[in-house]
């Protein structure tokens, strides 16, 4: 036993290996850089290692790990611009090849004739930055435009892993490959080489569908179609039909229901239709795949899944009373959420009890409307600013879901007024909300005043003519839920360094109303637009709790102090030096 636990223990890292704060003092030392240089290498050094949380003397040079840490960085939420990140980061790294403790191979500034005859035909800006490392590299190695191949490729991207803290070795790998192909089919006289183009996709976890029979695909569309079937009338019609995007997720829990068989050892040409999926055996197999993949944890996801499994084997499948019984007993032994706020939204939550990371998110709309404004010449990127301004003002104020954002249509959902005292609002029927609710919202002006100009003098500069739906595409197309959502997250992480979701808007709304007001849960609900009160309460008890906490703690801090009780734990003892000592008796 003691062997084994020996053996498992971790191995303690050499104190011979080199840190940064070798590097600092070999650059303090140096005789080869100026005092001002010196000083702003050891800055360098200092400013990474105040920003990843570590003293340099316990930061290993490793400059895979040191980039892996530096990437995880926000610079908007340590206070710093990008460009400070970028020059720290560079300084950094010629601290490290000044203090020669790691061996770094320079790269040379001008390239060999045959790479600055080849660079010269290069017609566009972006085939020459694009090749600009790979010919650098092939000029120090003494190599020609024509001896570029997937192995030089791999030797030029594992130099720049090991001698660089280049932020994104595979995007790099990626699209020098790109590039390189592109030129070779440009100058085919050249006769380059092409080369291959790398994928680093993580392999699909869930196997393929078409290697399951016909049969399967044709029961699980014939399902599928009867489940979002709108025809009250048809014979034996469900009672409520699916929306398409509970129809999209369904599909996706049928996979993953198939994939689970598959892996827990069922041949794929044995699962002919969907009742193969939910008989008794088959079912617990799936349960205990899906588990043995979450390690046990609760998941919303795998509680779905037997959820729907369960409804097709009774609408669909139309099993037997005793095996339906048995399902749902095997279902309730999933764990699922208890209905209140994930580990992963309490963590966003908590970010925002720092004052200043609300602020950042409240200043963010007002600055991406300056930079579209101020664009003279306005493309897809002043459009994408302009929405993703619109987008974050508007869930902060009127926190709607992600599939109502994105198909806002004017004069069918937001109607504008202008007129002095006007109010404007924002209108979505039942028929287009998830829980068949309808949201009625007054737009605040300032709003109001952007919406009109976005699609009267911003818009039109880019797609030519007033659009009709509030987030379009250059093109003219709608933007897709994906699109939108990959907007807002980019710009919010980009420029006010916060990681949020369209639907943490919600979350966030919810927050701010319980923190002026603790057990406003109805004023959330309607907010919210919650169809009941429990799923409202049950969500943000944990938020209110400690808000409720907090209101407790100022009303004691209020109390006047003739109020509070005495501390003296006993009796207060007389100063009996200072009284008159009695001389005689009393006549």
């Amino acid at each position: 036993m003691r062997n084994d636990q020996k053996a498992r223990s971790p191995v303690p890292p050499d104190p011979k290996a080199p840190t940064l704060g070798d590097v600092r003092d070999r650059v303090a030392r140096s005789n080869d850089l100026s005092l001002i240089r010196i000083r702003d290498l050891n800055s360098a050094v200092s400013c990474v290692s105040d920003l990843i949380g570590e003293e340099p003397d316990r930061v290993l040079l490793d400059l895979t790990k040191i980039r892996e840490k530096l990437n995880a960085i926000n610079p908007v939420a340590k206070g710093i611009s990008q460009k400070r990140l970028a020059n720290i980061r560079s300084d950094l790294f010629a601290a490290i090849a000044a203090s020669r403790l790691k061996p770094i191979k320079p790269v040379p500034q001008r390239l060999s004739e045959p790479w600055q005859v080849l660079r010269a035909k290069l017609k566009t800006k972006r085939h020459r930055i694009g090749s600009s490392r790979l010919a650098h590299y092939a000029s120090a190695t003494g190599l020609e435009a024509a001896d570029i191949d997937d192995g030089v490729i791999t030797d030029f991207v594992t130099s720049i892993r090991e001698n660089s803290l280049h932020r994104k070795p595979n995007d790099l790998h990626r699209q020098t490959a790109v590039i390189w192909n592109e030129i070779a089919r440009e100058f085919p006289e050249l006769g380059l080489r092409a080369v291959s183009i790398p994928s680093f996709r993580p392999a699909p976890a869930r196997i393929d569908l078409s290697l399951l029979p016909d049969s399967f695909h044709q029961d699980l569309e014939n399902c599928l179609a009867w489940s979002s079937s709108t025809d009250p009338f048809a014979p034996d019609a469900r009672s409520r039909p699916l929306a398409p995007a509970t129809i999209r997720l369904r599909r996706d829990q049928i996979h993953a229901a198939v994939s689970a068989l598959v892996e827990g050892g069922i041949e794929p040409g044995s699962i002919t239709v969907l009742a193969d999926l939910v008989t008794v055996t088959n079912f617990k197999m799936i349960a205990q795949q899906r588990l043995k993949m979450a390690e046990g944890r609760e998941n919303s996801f795998n509680r779905g899944l037997a959820t729907t499994l369960v409804q097709i084997a009774k609408e669909w499948v139309k099993t037997d009373d005793a095996t339906l019984l048995e399902l749902k007993r095997l279902a309730s032994k999933i764990p699922g959420p208890r209905g209140d706020l994930t580990a992963k939204n309490k963590r966003f939550l908590r970010q925002f009890d720092d004052p200043q990371v609300l602020q950042r998110l409240r200043a963010l709309p007002a600055k991406l409307w300056f930079q579209a404004r101020r664009d003279r010449k306005a493309d897809f990127r002043t459009l994408a600013k302009a929405q993703a301004s619109l987008a974050i003002e508007m869930l902060i104020y009127l926190p709607i879901r992600l599939q109502n954002l994105v198909t806002l249509t004017f004069e069918r959902h937001i109607f504008l007024h202008e007129g002095p005292g006007a109010v404007s609002t924002l209108s979505i029927p039942a028929n287009e909300v998830k829980n068949k609710r309808p949201i009625e919202f007054d737009i605040p002006p300032h709003i109001a005043r952007m919406l009109i100009e976005y699609r009267d003098h911003i818009a039109p500069r880019v797609l030519g003519r007033k659009p009709d739906r509030l987030f379009i595409n250059p093109d003219g197309t709608p933007k897709v839920s994906q699109t939108l959502a990959w907007l807002i997250r980019r710009m919010c992480r980009r420029y006010a360094g916060i990681e949020v979701s369209p639907h943490k808007f919600r979350h966030l709304a919810a927050k701010v109303v319980l923190d002026d007001s603790p057990g406003a849960f109805e004023l959330v609900k309607q907010l919210l637009g919650h169809e009941n009160l429990k799923t409202t309460a049950n969500c943000y008890a944990g938020i209110d709790t400690r808000r409720a906490a907090r209101h407790h703690h100022h009303l004691l801090e209020r109390m006047p102090a003739e109020s509070m009780p005495s501390r003296r734990r006993g009796p207060k003892r007389r100063n009996i030096s200072s009284e008159p000592k009695k001389t005689g008796r009393k006549s």
